[in-house]
């Protein structure tokens, strides 16, 4: 009996493995290539991808590495329905960016289904390590609103107690609202208004009007992408004094095509503390040649969670999601995103962020010279812990 089921459990082993052969190693890019948060994730992390792809000669033992691209629209069931063609006739591996939360919901849900594997990057929902965490499929990369709400707690004293929101009305921008709630009420300030605009809004007007009646000391713009550029357009140009802080303004193209006369003076929180040594400035280097423009926080860190995956793909000679991720979860991330970073076992990638701020043009000594950094903040101590996510993953482990 004892030598049967030796005998059963290495043919239950060969079959895993069997199931999970390669001869190819293959990446979708889904995100958005045409619309609203184009500028700081979508072409500019196809591009990430590739060069992650071309520091392993684009081959993984041997066998090839393929990379494709899909543009959602910021449309849950096209990125649904992009998803499920990648992986049953196209038989792509792993999927990554996203930068939609609510496309990225749609997307993890068939990626368990299919057992494949998702590498978030732009998408911010706090959720993701949390009631709806799988980190046996799924790495949570660049950031989330939870860790931008705790960020901006941590600037409460220098920016002010009395907080307007102008949030997005859909999954990011609720996600982001509660946190930030949560993280000034800690500080203790105060929240004394707030409106919802619909994705995609073209004028702002009505929303900034609403908070100039509401006379805070800070406009936070709960949304992403133009979104957020429209908004502190807006503000702008009806003279608001309050301070801004703005969670989509982490794009520098966005930055730049605003310009600094307008942008000057806003916060945002970054994931991607920028190092001053010669392996980062090759590489933005690189990117700029091959882009035309500096990469964005999502694109460095799509290029970062991908570069990870195919390391582990090398050492396990696996495509498992199950044997990849943990040995993800074994190898510290350390590239041009991170020197510090490592991924937690509810699928959260956790690295120090930086609270910045937009340079005024005085300021600015280039055409790339945008901001600068307020406080570099550890990663420990503004990702939400472990035990207070709820991963239910975590809890069976």
């Amino acid at each position: 009996m004892r030598k049967s089921g030796m005998m059963l459990a290495a043919a239950l082993v060969a079959c895993s493995g069997a199931a999970h052969a390669f001869d190819k190693v293959k990446i979708g890019v889904l995100s958005d290539l045409s619309g609203i948060y184009e500028s700081g994730a979508g072409n500019g992390s196809v591009e990430a991808t590739k060069m992650a792809v071309e520091e392993f000669g684009g081959k993984i033992n041997g066998k090839p590495i393929e990379v494709v691209a899909g543009d959602h629209q910021n449309k849950p069931d096209l990125g649904a329905s992009i998803a499920n063609r990648w992986y049953d006739v196209d038989k792509v591996d792993a999927i990554s960016e996203l930068v939609n939360s609510a496309v990225a919901f749609a997307v993890l849900d068939i990626t368990k289904q299919k057992n494949k594997a998702l590498l978030l990057a732009g998408a911010g929902s706090a959720d993701f390590t949390g009631k709806a965490c799988a980190p046996d499929n799924m790495a949570h990369w660049v950031y989330d609103t939870y860790e931008l709400g705790a960020a901006i707690g941590t600037a409460v004293p220098q920016l002010g107690k009395k907080w307007f929101f102008i949030s997005a009305d859909y999954a990011f921008g609720a996600a982001l609202e509660a946190g930030v709630r949560g993280a000034l009420a800690k500080a203790g300030a105060e929240v004394v208004g707030g409106v919802k605009h619909p994705l995609g809004t073209s004028d702002f007007s009505s929303y900034v009007l609403q908070a100039q009646a509401a006379n805070p000391d800070v406009i936070a713009l709960n949304s992403g992408g133009d979104d957020t550029i429209g908004a502190l357009k807006a503000i702008r140009e009806f003279g608001l004094k309050a301070k801004v802080v703005g969670f989509g303004l982490d794009s520098p193209i966005a930055v730049k095509s605003m310009g600094l006369e307008v942008a000057q003076g806003a916060y945002y929180v970054t994931p991607w503390v920028r190092r001053d040594d010669a392996e980062t400035k090759a590489w933005i280097d690189k990117f700029i040649a091959r882009r035309h423009t500096y990469p964005a926080a999502f694109q460095v860190g799509n290029y970062s969670a991908v570069r990870s995956y195919l390391k582990a793909v090398e050492a396990t000679d696996s495509t498992d999601p199950k044997v990849v991720f943990a040995k993800m979860r074994e190898m510290p991330v350390r590239d041009v995103f991170t020197d510090d970073g490592y991924l937690r076992p509810d699928g959260r990638m956790v690295h120090s962020v930086a609270l910045t701020q937009i340079k005024s043009p005085a300021e600015s000594k280039g055409e790339w010279d945008l901001i600068k950094v307020v406080a570099k903040l550890k990663g420990d101590d503004v990702f939400r812990p472990l035990k207070d996510g709820g991963c239910p993953a975590v809890a069976t482990r």
